[in-house]
């Protein structure tokens, strides 16, 4: 379980939360320009909340300069890793996502993280009708890398920005 850090200040709660991601994750969050437009929020995992996660990741992309099919991309890739997390990572308890999502501190690349502190549930050999989120995370992002332990779920999606 995480301490609270809600009384640090918002570089110092980053820090600490990053010591708790996978490696990769952790090196995404410390280089990243937090000088500029980013997130950094915890939200319930409730089905109102991936509303409220495309809502802020739609400003922040605005707010970063970036526009059309990039954002487009980036909005519905990380729904997907929101609504796997609302929807799979608590059975039957209420819990917390993580969002996050910033330029990188060159400038040349945006990311945006997703992680819960609840359990993985494999997908299944035959999806049926659902179940084409991972797939469709890893097609509408450059970078897409997710990572499951006893401490929950990260996934890691990113973008080149052009020069």
């Amino acid at each position: 379980m995480l301490d609270d850090h809600s009384s640090l200040p918002t570089p110092v709660r980053l820090r600490a939360w990053a010591e708790t991601l996978p490696a990769f994750a952790a090196e995404m969050v410390t280089d990243s320009d937090l000088t500029k437009p980013h997130i950094y929020a915890e939200l319930p995992a409730t089905a109102e909340q991936a509303g409220v996660a495309r809502t802020r990741i739609t400003d922040w992309a605005s707010r970063s300069g970036l526009s059309g099919l990039l954002v487009q991309d980036m909005v519905l890739a990380s729904d997907e890793a929101m609504s796997n997390a609302i929807e799979h990572a608590y059975p039957g308890v209420s819990g917390t996502v993580t969002l996050f999502a910033a330029c990188s501190s060159g400038h040349d690349q945006a990311k945006i993280i997703v992680a819960d502190r609840g359990v993985w549930r494999p997908p299944t050999a035959d999806p049926g009708f659902r179940g084409r989120g991972l797939a469709m995370m890893e097609k509408l992002a450059a970078v897409f890398w997710l990572k499951h332990s006893a401490n929950g779920t990260t996934v890691v999606l990113g973008w080149p920005l052009a020069g």
